[in-house]
């Protein structure tokens, strides 16, 4: 990349990170030069590049689906630490703020039922772009002394997880990383990879067997909606083949259960 070129992707980095939509984020450097770099290799002018790292960070961070000023709900935690007294339900009232959590608190018993049936109790668990999926932990069942892992590029939120946990799952940590330029290198039971596969891909297509690949884990959960927000349109053949697509000549299989309007993927290396 050329010094020029280079300088003007640090200055549309730093913009970023300043700006209104973006800065209580604090999202990190990687992360938006990973975006910004690719947005470089297909256009062909500083506007073009812009308009288009723009287009691809909207997807990828989604703001529009939450209503929640992390901040403050850390700060709740802080100084009203008897809101955790009944801790299911204040997970579910901050889940009810994301729209893909919400979506899935109608059958939140089932949805992990069918994950406990697939794959028992995990030790070691590793919550690829998390979002607030850690707050569904009440529901998840894990082995004795386990360790959960939730990995977001969003740093507000990191911190608001990293506050609950402390005082409610000092089994888990959430760290501020980008799971496609730096892919976790935990050997762990499994990874969760919630509702993120079609966003990887749009960011890049073939992210999602890149990431899957890099994984030191025994079984992928990955999950798709089943149907778009408005339920008024089926997405299950679309984002079965999506997986499909994602594992074709490679050495992976999987079984898909739907639970209510949700796809759940167990991915596995081997034929078998």
């Amino acid at each position: 990349m050329k010094k020029e070129q280079k300088n003007k992707l640090t200055d549309l980095i730093e913009e970023t990170k300043t700006s209104r939509k973006y800065r209580e984020m604090d999202l990190p450097n990687e992360f938006l030069l990973d975006l910004a770099s690719q947005a470089a290799k297909v256009a062909s002018t500083p506007a073009e590049i812009k308009t288009i790292f723009r287009k691809n960070l909207h997807n990828v961070i989604a703001p529009y689906l939450e209503n929640i000023d992390y901040r403050q709900e850390t700060l709740r935690l802080i100084n009203e630490p008897e809101i955790l007294n009944d801790l299911p339900a204040y997970c579910l009232s901050v889940m009810k703020k994301h729209a893909s959590t919400r979506e899935r608190i109608p059958w939140l018993v089932e949805f992990f039922g069918v994950i406990e049936e697939q794959i028992g109790r995990p030790k070691l668990v590793l919550d690829l772009a998390c979002a607030l999926d850690p707050l569904s932990l009440p529901w998840l069942k894990l082995a004795p002394e386990p360790t959960f892992l939730a990995f977001d590029v969003n740093g507000a939120r990191i911190n608001y997880l990293n506050q609950l946990f402390a005082a409610a799952f000092p089994f888990a940590k959430a760290i501020q990383q980008d799971i496609f330029v730096d892919p976790p290198c935990e050997k762990a039971d499994c990874a969760f990879f919630f509702k993120e596969a079609h966003r990887l891909e749009k960011r890049q297509p073939g992210a999602t067997i890149q990431l899957l690949q890099q994984l030191n884990v025994d079984v992928i959960v990955l999950t798709l909606p089943a149907t778009d927000l408005a339920r008024h349109h089926s997405l299950e053949n679309y984002h079965t083949q999506l997986v499909e697509k994602a594992i074709q000549g490679q050495d992976f299989h999987f079984e898909k259960i739907r639970v209510g309007d949700e796809l759940l993927f167990f991915i596995r290396k081997g034929s078998s």
